[in-house]
């Protein structure tokens, strides 16, 4: 999807009742080649470490007016410290940050109606019925489930009766934490702190999704059958190339690779992932599908605000949104923007 990713329907589900909603921005694992069901190699993360440069900055242009992007990562190597000198030069001279894309996807009740949700929620993460996973996979690719959920998980009986879907999630969650990386929010923080020391003007970037019927829309999730067996399938037998290709770009966004951060190899898996959550009828109704398009045209309606009215302004934007055919980049290239990459010059 920034986005967003194929999670980001996973909190409509499980946080809807929230008083703030359920915001949403979370990376999915990448995709590699299928490594045989009988190989189990272990993962020896080699990340950097030390002070780092992080990546450059995108600069876009247009009548005077000067935009600097930087394209942000998670999750990064946990012991490195970002030398974070071009945003604090940046930022010194800017009069705006654009902050990175959020959704907030919410239940169009008010107080009363979000306590009454409250029930509904128990047990969505469940598969319906009272299946398991032993139940709902193929016997080879269960092997291999119990196989990675030993490593990255332990005993933990209670993900056997997730969907495959939000098992995936937890693999993914506890895996990364073994491999030496995290730190998902250390960038904008970062940066939000320089930003604040300059006073400069902090502009949030947020697309809420308002959700009419949300009791219906649960009960009708936890009714549902979601086509997730090839998102586990990937996800499960992959998950060691993934995880080293995790370590892969967290270490060119460390060292400021911007080749290396071009080379996304995710695009298989995303879109198993992502179609298994929102072909299902209740996605559609409810308009997840028509998010990404959204939130874009929000951000790219703020840049315009922004270079309309600052000599120069940054923004932060997650890496795998500002690339590709369909990424912010080209979407301001599209608008009459100038841009050009940190690595124009090599």
């Amino acid at each position: 999807m920034t986005t967003p990713r194929f999670f980001l329907a996973l909190p409509l589900f499980v946080g809807l009742a929230s008083a703030a909603g359920a915001q949403t921005r979370t990376t999915p694992p990448p995709a590699a080649v299928p490594a045989p069901a009988s190989s189990v190699p272990t993962l020896e993360a080699v990340t950097v470490s030390g002070v780092q440069p992080g990546p450059g900055l995108w600069k876009v242009t247009k009548g005077g007016h000067t935009l600097l992007i930087l394209g942000s990562l998670a999750p990064i190597p946990q012991n490195m410290t970002w030398k974070a000198d071009e945003v604090d030069d940046a930022l010194a001279h800017a009069s705006e940050l654009i902050l990175p894309p959020k959704v907030d996807i919410k239940p169009n009740v008010g107080f009363f109606g979000k306590l009454a949700l409250l029930p509904t929620l128990i047990g969505v993460r469940n598969a319906p019925d009272g299946a398991t996973l032993k139940d709902t996979l193929p016997a080879d690719v269960y092997a291999r489930w119990l196989t990675v959920k030993a490593r990255y998980i332990g005993d933990d009986r209670s993900v056997e009766r997730y969907r495959p879907i939000f098992a995936v999630v937890e693999l993914y969650k506890n895996a990364v934490k073994k491999s030496g990386l995290g730190k998902a929010g250390v960038i904008t923080r970062t940066v939000v702190a320089i930003a604040t020391k300059y006073n400069v003007k902090q502009t949030p970037v947020q697309y809420t999704l308002l959700v009419d019927d949300p009791r219906k829309a649960v009960k009708e999730f936890k009714r549902s059958t979601l086509d997730d067996l090839s998102c586990f399938t990937l996800s499960v037998e992959n998950i060691d190339a993934q995880l080293a290709d995790m370590t892969r770009r967290g270490n060119a966004w460390a060292t400021g690779d911007i080749g290396a951060l071009r080379d996304d190899r995710t695009a298989k898996q995303r879109a198993a992932c992502l179609d298994a959550v929102t072909d299902g009828g209740v996605a559609q109704r409810i308009g997840l599908t028509d998010i990404p398009k959204a939130v874009r045209d929000t951000w790219l309606g703020v840049v315009d605000n922004a270079m309309a009215h600052d000599t120069q302004a940054v923004a932060i934007v997650p890496i795998e949104d500002l690339l590709g055919d369909d990424g912010y980049l080209t979407a301001l290239k599209a608008r009459g923007y100038k841009v050009e990459a940190p690595d124009d010059g090599d």
